[in-house]
């Protein structure tokens, strides 16, 4: 099986599973040769799957019914995340090879072998061992969320409550601090002279009490299996019940963009708590990370409004609820929600020593190219050839949603498979000025993306950093693969930036974050780990 990922919108569609009991899971094959007989049986011989032996391919339906026949413990969410980990070329099938492939097999001997008595239990133990590791802090963390779970499951039949709206306080006058986020919530807009600005109507906050289940914060450092946890979270859910799964750069991305719709005067965090409460009941946010003062006033106020709707909010994190947005600017708006934070979203501490990002790494995988030269440069121009070919489109102009503008794509093609490849420079993605929205376009149009001339990193380089930074987030998330030419190797792309002395903690938990996912990227082993 080959890298897939689940491409995942502001509002995304519910989640399902059903999860029988161990008595009625199917037969119990011992090793993987005995797992491929049992599938290539069924599909070769039964009737119902009569076109795999013409096409040697079945479409995401075909591959339901089949696993429902074979696998009946697994659920939906679980059957489309393992299809989708399958349909590189994300065109909706998948052939023979990926089927009966070792990593597709051991996933299917796992669930089929398994006897748990809790669908997130069962999700946890079907990892694909190696690459997963079992890990004692992720299985008390397992036991913790089994709580959560069951919870937020029982409550979800129950009617969301309907808070009353607030009318609209008198004017007050814009402070000269407010900017660009003011202007978010119907606020000033400073293409005026000052004397001729309107002060806008601000809506009095009222904050609701929460009504719904706790939810979790799993807090840890760079590669303990948080973002593991939550997904498994996410696939474990019934039938019928709604979720959204976002990564923290897609979550501040689409609420701000949900802003700026809100008529002036309203109360926007009512009205966005209100729309997304009758959409979905859990919201599970991977790498929530405040640094910015509207980051923090978004996260302040919206949490508060969601939880009063009976939204329950599991969260992963590197840092303790303290310590976000630590030195910030005007960080007193935000140090009084900290306590409600962390008493609705209990700390669940994985910190460990162990980062599993960097287990079973073989650094001369070839993904990842180092020095900068045109040997370096031959290879690049190589692997990517033997992807694409000859035929490639040069400069194609990739539309961004909701922003009115393009980015532009240098040179694209397609594999033998039918996923899109592109290439870019260091430059063309860093030294431009993008930001988040062009990365999730990026991450969900392309299945593999080339960078060539990634510098060292230094302490001059905050902008690019930063952008680099958000980069490697997004297409990590969205489980794009990446091949990359640098002046060093990996290891020591960071090295100098890291002895600078003067990196505040945001910034070196950014260093260590990123280089965690480019030593996983750079492996083959990556490739799988959607699942």
């Amino acid at each position: 099986a080959t890298s897939g990922r689940a491409d995942l919108a502001w509002p995304m569609g519910a989640t399902s599973i059903t999860w029988p009991s161990p008595e009625t899971a199917g037969a119990k094959p011992g090793s993987l040769d005995e797992v491929r007989d049992l599938f290539r049986g069924r599909l070769e011989g039964d009737e119902a799957f009569k076109h795999f032996a013409k096409d040697r391919e079945i479409d995401m339906a075909t591959f339901e019914r089949l696993i429902k026949l074979m696998v009946p413990s697994m659920g939906h969410e679980e059957t489309k995340a393992l299809f989708m980990s399958m349909d590189t070329s994300n065109d909706g099938v998948i052939q023979a090879a990926e089927i009966f492939s070792d990593v597709t097999m051991a996933i299917l001997l796992n669930r089929m072998s398994a006897l748990v008595d809790h669908p997130l239990e069962g999700s946890y133990h079907c990892l694909p061992r190696p690459p997963f590791h079992d890990d004692p802090r992720q299985m008390e963390a397992i036991r913790v969320l089994k709580t959560v779970f069951d919870e937020v499951v029982a409550a979800h039949g129950r009617p969301h409550p309907v808070l009353p709206t607030v009318a609209p306080a008198a004017p007050t006058p814009p402070k000269e601090t407010q900017g660009l986020f003011a202007s978010m919530f119907g606020g000033v807009r400073r293409t005026l002279p000052q004397k001729a600005v309107r002060a806008p109507l601000r809506a009095e906050v009222l904050v609701p009490r929460p009504c719904g289940p706790k939810g979790a914060y799993l807090y840890g450092g760079c590669g303990a299996g948080k973002t593991v946890l939550l997904d498994l979270f996410f696939r474990s859910l019934p039938e019928g019940f709604t979720a959204r799964r976002l990564h923290w750069h897609e979550f501040i991305r689409d609420a701000f963009r949900s802003m700026q719709g809100q008529p002036p005067g309203h109360n926007i965090f009512e009205a966005m708590a209100e729309m997304l409460s009758r959409q979905f009941r859990v919201l599970l946010l991977d790498e929530l990370l405040v640094t910015h003062i509207s980051e923090a006033i978004l996260v302040k106020n919206l949490f508060r409004q969601m939880w009063g709707r009976g939204m329950t909010i599991i969260t992963t994190s590197n840092y303790l609820p303290e310590e976000l947005y630590a030195r910030g600017f005007n960080r007193d708006q935000f140090v009084d929600f900290i306590p409600e934070l962390a008493a609705q979203c209990p700390v669940i501490d994985m910190s460990s020593d162990k980062d599993y990002r960097k287990i079973d790494v073989e650094p001369s995988s070839g993904f990842f190219c180092a020095p900068l030269g045109p040997d370096t440069r031959v290879r690049m121009d190589e692997m990517f050839n033997q992807l694409v070919g000859r035929e490639v489109e040069k400069d194609v102009m990739l539309p961004i949603p909701s922003e009115g503008r393009e980015i532009c794509v240098p040179v694209s093609g397609t594999d033998v498979r039918g996923a899109r490849v592109a290439r870019f420079s260091f430059p063309d993605l860093c030294v431009r000025t993008l930001g988040r929205a062009d990365y999730s376009v990026l991450a969900e149009k392309f299945h593999t993306i080339f960078i060539d001339d990634v510098p060292r990193f230094r302490p001059d380089l905050g902008a690019e950093f930063r952008r680099f930074v958000s980069l490697t987030d997004i297409i990590y998330g969205k489980k794009v693969a990446l091949y990359l030419s640098s002046e060093v190797p990996i290891q020591e792309l960071f090295a100098e930036g890291l002895q600078g002395g003067e990196l505040d903690v945001d910034e070196l938990w950014a260093f260590r974050r990123c280089s965690s996912m480019l030593a996983e990227m750079q492996n083959a082993k990556y490739h799988h780990m959607v699942w």
